[in-house]
């Protein structure tokens, strides 16, 4: 898995309001999720973005532990 592009994920973008970094490893994309996970609007996940989320728990952590 190479390089997470965060303006193709919405959600992601939203997260990192903070930063300007445009590219994520899949390790901190995973962090950036779990972290902020109270301010992903779950109802408006794309299919794209939760298939993301799936393959960056299954290959970049093996945990998901969003943060309340």
């Amino acid at each position: 898995m190479g390089r997470v592009i965060r303006n193709k994920y919405p959600q992601l973008d939203f997260i990192l309001w903070d930063t300007k970094v445009q590219k994520l490893t899949p390790t901190e994309a995973l962090e950036a999720y779990e972290k902020r996970w109270g301010f992903v609007d779950q109802n408006n996940l794309s299919a794209a973005e939760q298939t993301l989320i799936n393959n960056l728990i299954a290959n970049a952590g093996g945990l998901f532990l969003p943060a309340n």
